[in-house]
């Protein structure tokens, strides 16, 4: 099952063209110190090593008499964690590794280290040796480095007594355990729909020629994201539809109903413990937001705005739909995607099929490190180093020749591989120390991407950039993508605005006979761009207080189903669809807990930022680069809110988003 391999057996220039030998572009050779080769029983006992040897330093670091300074507490700390990091890849093998045993044993080590790491937090000792540090030398940065620490301590529960702090620790544990799982049932249940030839009439040739037909004239259809967008989008038998939403929503259930309810449970019983009214307290305490009635509130902002043209939205769809079935009174989830389609053909004169053409995933992908390059003046080269599967490419960027971040691409789909996209930080860099390392995986195919696909990959590797270019602190606390958890959507929410910009697009968008995609295509696709976004938006204000209210009230005061059902009533353009059950498989409720307004108040930084953008040109090396100084490269050295205000040269402000929301009408 397991299959390795280097990155030369993909080696592509940036135009997307496969290498021939005599043009082999240069590559990076250096290690990277992990082998994904090793069996699950070595990986387990490193990681009990790394572990254990972690907890020595830790109760040297604790133990130490000599005077608290900066560099004896968080000199020996940083030691301790750089250390750590030998097993720190634990989290992107759990999702992308094809080796089960490989992903349990993954599973199991994170456990352990999350163990580790809360008893840090609950350490009376480390706690006061940080408390004892004279700050009267430091920086500001450094100020905000323990002054944060020290809040996490008390959030944490240091403070208190060995009982509760045990209390704490063991509830912790069982969180843990349970988000494990959550996530685990998600990514193991690939449900799969049978559809003959007649229903998948609609669909692109080359997905059909993808798909054959079995001895009885069945056509698998799953509910990756490759079979399930495109079948949503372009088949017209409404049934099949109908039955692969019906498939996709019923991911994990009803194996996460349990899971869900006691993962909530926990997290409340841990925060009435801290003396939290809710888990959403617990969790916003030190974001930007601030607080749930905050979040609420901003929620409640753009839900105003959001309403009249979603409204809109779906009076055009609903209209659309009674061409087809004049009787039809309400859009269903399973239609909306189908209908939307047809208004930009019809109304906009825009064909998705036409455009998709012009995405190959390997033009893409070089399209996507040209944009990098050209921006911020950098290089994007092959890296050879052993990697876990056939399909991972692995990269290194340089800027005036030297390293300054590696990372892979997991981006095509298998069996229990995680099914969405996402970013890992596998290494934070720390200026003339280490290099920041990522990893990133999404289920694409590997030949023509959707729009929306290509959009996709630009905001995850948005996240990626963010890592690569936040490297250049001197602490492990501040490096990487240490702020506020509730800005790390805005730069690759930003950067989405890209793939709309035909400057950007004529770059790498071509189809099988070379032709550039016309300038006219483009200009259609950003007439019709802002049709269905309010409704989208409305339907994300639905996923963010579901998450709210999930972790807001108390957990013996409601249902999962009958709250998601009012919920969506109240929120949602669109009406709940029978036999679901969405939260089983909304990975978003273990992973941001009641933090999913996240991408909504990230959006409204977003557009405050790109205003600069806007003004400059998008491809204005200057603004790019300010963007990168000002904003990426300080990671958590200070406040987000600081570091937005430098580059805008005033504070951040959610107006421009609001009124954003509401010309969508």
């Amino acid at each position: 099952m397991n299959k390795f391999t280097t990155a030369l057996a993909a080696l592509i220039v940036l135009t997307g063209t496969p290498l021939k030998a005599s043009e082999s572009a240069p590559v990076s050779t250096a290690a990277d110190g992990w082998n994904f080769a090793l069996p699950a029983a070595q990986l387990e006992l490193l990681c009990d090593a790394t572990i254990s040897a972690a907890a020595e330093a830790f109760s040297a670091i604790e133990n130490d008499t000599a005077s608290a300074t900066l560099q004896r507490v968080y000199g020996a700390h940083d030691a301790m964690l750089l250390d750590l990091q030998a097993i720190q890849h634990v989290w992107y093998l759990k999702s992308v590794h094809p080796d089960p045993d490989i992903q349990a044993a993954a599973e199991r080590c994170i456990e352990k280290y999350t163990d580790f790491a809360v008893s840090i937090n609950l350490s009376p000792k480390f706690y006061q040796r940080v408390a004892a540090i004279d700050l009267t030398q430091a920086s500001a940065a450094e100020r905000l480095m323990v002054s944060r620490r020290l809040r996490d301590f008390r959030q944490a529960g240091v403070d208190r007594d060995q009982v509760t702090r045990d209390k704490v620790r063991a509830l912790i544990a069982e969180i843990t355990e349970l988000g494990t799982r959550f996530d685990r049932n998600i990514r193991e249940d690939r449900q799969v729909v049978n559809a003959s030839a007649r229903q998948l009439v609609g669909l692109p040739q080359d997905f059909l020629d993808s798909h054959p037909a079995d001895s009885a004239g069945n056509i698998a259809i799953s509910t990756d994201y490759p079979d399930y967008f495109p079948v949503m989008k372009y088949a017209q038998d409404d049934d099949l539809r109908r039955e692969l939403l019906l498939a996709r929503q019923n991911i994990a259930t009803p194996d996460n109903q349990p899971v869900l309810r006691e993962l909530i449970e926990k997290r409340h019983e841990l925060a009435k413990l801290l003396n939290y009214n809710s888990y959403a307290s617990m969790a916003m305490d030190g974001l930007m937001i601030g607080n749930p009635v905050h979040a609420q509130t901003f929620l409640s902002e753009i839900g105003v705005a959001a309403t009249p043209p979603a409204a809109n939205d779906m009076a055009i769809l609903l209209q659309r739909l009674r061409q087809i079935e004049p009787q039809a009174k309400t859009v269903q989830a399973w239609q909306s995607s189908y209908l939307s389609n047809l208004v930009r053909q019809e109304d906009y004169a825009l064909d998705a099929l036409e455009v998709r053409k012009y995405f190959h995933f390997d033009q893409v992908r070089a399209g996507i490190f040209q944009l990098t390059q050209d921006l911020f003046g950098v290089q994007i080269i092959p890296w050879q180093t052993n990697t876990w599967h056939a399909d991972v490419t692995a990269w290194e960027i340089r800027e005036q020749g030297v390293a300054i971040g590696r990372f892979y691409l997991d981006m095509h789909p298998r069996e229990n591989k995680y099914k969405h996209a996402a970013h890992w930080t596998l290494r934070s860099g720390l200026r003339q120390r280490q290099l920041p390392l990522s990893g990133m995986a999404t289920n694409f195919p590997t030949g023509l991407m959707e729009h929306a696909q290509v959009k996709t990959f630009l905001h995850e590797f948005g996240h990626l950039l963010h890592n690569m270019f936040s490297g250049t602190q001197d602490w492990v606390d501040i490096s990487g993508m240490s702020m506020e958890r509730d800005f790390v959507e805005a730069p690759s929410q930003m950067l989405e605005e890209w793939v709309w910009d035909y400057d950007t697009l004529s770059h790498f968008a071509r189809n099988a006979q070379g032709e550039t995609i016309p300038r006219e295509l483009v200009a259609k696709m950003n007439r019709s761009r802002h049709f269905g976004e309010a409704a989208g938006t409305a339907g994300q204000l639905f996923y963010a207080n579901l998450s709210l209210n999930y972790y807001q009230r108390e957990p013996d005061s409601f249902e999962l189903l009958p709250l998601l059902q009012q919920l969506q009533a109240q929120y949602s353009p669109l009406p709940y669809v029978e036999g679901t059950h969405f939260y089983n498989n909304f990975g978003h409720l273990n992973g941001y807990s009641s933090n999913y307004y996240i991408y909504q108040w990230s959006r409204a930084i977003s557009t405050d930022m790109f205003s600069q953008f806007r003004k400059a040109g998008l491809r204005d090396r200057t603004t790019a680069n300010a963007y990168r100084q000002k904003v990426l490269a300080p990671g958590g050295s200070k406040p987000a809110a600081e570091a937005i205000a430098d580059f805008l040269g005033r504070p951040f402000s959610t107006r421009a988003y609001r009124e954003y929301v509401d010309q969508l009408k």
